[in-house]
């Protein structure tokens, strides 16, 4: 035996297992708390939380309750309380970087729930009138127990949205409620539900999924769909007419036109939800800085490129993949598979089903999205496509790259193969995984084959993607942070040739969204500044797979805590 072994002694390393299990303990006490909240939440989460000691599930929506709302910089400063009181070093490596990303996350949710009032839970495009068909058109329906549960739940969407229009009301009394033009834009949108009446996406999605249940017998699936049917004919559709009805009532009490930099501590605000919906440690004026010179670049990328070919400009505007990527959804994204796996790492084989927004929700949805599959059943994913908003086989091509791979499906699916602590996946950090869908969208058009040209329309292409990306970022902290009007917001943008109807509808949405685009195109822009780094860091030794591992093992966190994991990783 070497006596010169260190060895530590049986009591610290006792100490040393005892303080991990204690933390490995409070991290399922923080994500049973967290999930069974309402249940949505846990339907969403887990397939099976029993294997998860949950038990007594809640069939609620989770109603936004004013004493919650007062309490939160109370709970969360508790939650740091607790989380500072385990001595980091007796901690394993993975309790570390947990320990690195709850206790920022927690720090993150305390100084923004002083200005909880400054959320918009209506809008136009994230608000919950949006999100609610879809989240019940997607519910996992697989037994009666879950029948019985979703049923449950969608009758208590009047009563939720009487809880949303409380929290609106203490919005008006703080001077906070909504501009007129947002309250036209969620009404046009909510009216364009209610007049869909049998052909309504809570009528016909319910519908195609009980058909899928073997278990049950035809008069079992008819009397189900019946109960189904009235209570979006007589309960849901009215209580979508009623806040339409309120907020029309309301319309007056938005004094603010433009972004929260007209509120009072409205910059605060947005300089938090800035660092929150980001995961970037950038200043705001940094930000600025970034994005004008982002602009700048790509205008005499653009410019320098039609020098040198000529014909590119119009071969651009034409651009036809179809001949060479086809226009089937399922054939794109195998595609696009199997070319992630030279610069990215495996990931489990998955099922994924394309499927198409509704044409009820057309107009309001996003142009495409990924449904985030329950942690314990990963290998089960939908991405919809809005065919009304893509409609060009590139868009389709960088679309599918975004949303599956090697954007929010890979990322995901890889990352919940890893199994790391359950309380990791419920964590939202938009910037990292916004950013990183963002940056492999624009790694995918260099993957495009479209003849002879094909290098210089893929730089084309992700030119145009960080011009349209950094134009509205900075467009994004004018409004919000420096104040711009209508006008100004108008004539800034003429100046890069953006008509005046387009201005308005910009100007509109991004009032209605603060920091939306900042979480993809700065965390994009982060992920860029990352491998760089660590491209330098590494030297000969550069693999981009390998950047790609650590990133991707790292999981959704802030870009400080991911350059961490690359020092750690050199």
């Amino acid at each position: 035996m070497n006596n010169n072994v260190s060895q530590k002694p049986a009591s610290e390393k006792t100490k040393t297992a005892s303080q991990q299990e204690e933390f490995e303990n409070y991290l399922m006490k923080v994500f049973r708390e967290t999930v069974t909240e309402d249940g949505i939440n846990l339907h969403y989460t887990l397939k099976e939380p029993e294997k998860y000691q949950i038990k007594n599930q809640k069939s609620t929506l989770g109603m936004i309750k004013k004493e919650q709302i007062i309490n939160e910089e109370k709970n969360m400063q508790k939650e740091l309380n607790i989380i500072k009181k385990f001595e980091y070093k007796k901690l394993s490596k993975q309790q570390q970087h947990t320990y690195d990303v709850l206790s920022e996350y927690f720090i993150n949710q305390k100084n923004l729930s002083k200005y909880s009032y400054y959320q918009e839970i209506l809008s136009p495009v994230s608000g919950v009138q949006v999100q609610i068909p879809v989240t019940f058109g997607e519910y996992r329906l697989e037994s009666e127990e879950d029948i019985e549960s979703y049923l449950r739940l969608i009758s208590q969407i009047r009563e939720y949205f009487r809880s949303v229009l409380s929290y609106e009301k203490e919005r008006i009394k703080k001077g906070l409620f909504m501009s007129d033009e947002s309250v036209d834009l969620i009404v046009g949108q909510i009216e364009e539900f209610t007049k869909r009446k049998e052909n309504n996406i809570l009528i016909e999605s319910f519908q195609s999924r009980l058909d899928n249940i073997e278990e049950l017998t035809e008069n079992q699936k008819k009397k189900y769909k019946k109960s189904n049917r009235n209570i979006v004919i007589k309960q849901i559709i009215p209580a979508y007419e009623m806040l339409a009805e309120q907020l029309k009532i309301w319309k007056n009490n938005g004094k603010n036109k433009g972004g929260m930099a007209f509120f009072q501590s409205g910059k605060n605000y947005y300089r938090l939800l800035v660092k929150k919906k980001t995961g970037s440690s950038k200043s705001i004026p940094e930000m600025i800085s970034l994005t004008e010179k982002n602009i700048e670049e790509c205008i005499l990328q653009t410019s320098d490129l039609c020098r040198k070919f000529p014909e590119i400009y119009e071969e651009y505007n034409n651009l036809n993949i179809k001949p060479y990527t086809g226009s089937n959804p399922e054939n794109i994204i195998n595609q696009l598979k199997k070319k992630t796996k030279k610069y990215y790492p495996k990931a489990p084989k998955v099922n994924c089903k394309i499927k198409y927004v509704h044409s009820s929700m057309e107009e309001s949805a996003s142009p495409a999205f990924y449904m985030i599959p329950s942690i314990d059943s990963y290998k089960e994913n939908v991405i919809y496509i809005n065919r009304s908003q893509v409609k060009e086989y590139v868009q389709l091509y960088s679309t599918l790259a975004h949303e599956g791979y090697p954007g929010h499906m890979y990322q995901n699916i890889y990352y919940a193969s890893k199994k790391d602590d359950p309380v990791r996946y419920i964590l939202d950090y938009p910037g990292y995984t916004e950013g990183w869908a963002t940056y492999v969208e624009g790694w995918s058009y260099g993957t495009i084959e479209a003849g002879k040209n094909s290098i210089p329309l893929s730089r084309l292409n992700v030119a145009g993607m960080e011009f349209n990306l950094a134009l509205c970022s900075r467009i994004d902290i004018g409004i919000h942070y420096e104040g711009w009007s209508r006008q100004e917001t108008l004539k800034y943008l003429q100046t890069y040739g953006i008509s005046k109807n387009a201005g308005n509808h910009i100007f509109a949405m991004i009032v209605c969204e603060p920091a939306n685009y900042l979480s993809y195109y700065i965390g994009y822009k982060e992920f860029m500044e990352l491998r760089s780094y660590y491209k330098k860091r590494a030297g000969k030794k550069y693999n981009l797979k390998t950047f790609h591992k650590i990133i991707l093992d790292a999981g959704p966190c802030s870009f400080n805590i991911l350059k961490k994991r690359i020092d750690e990783n050199l």
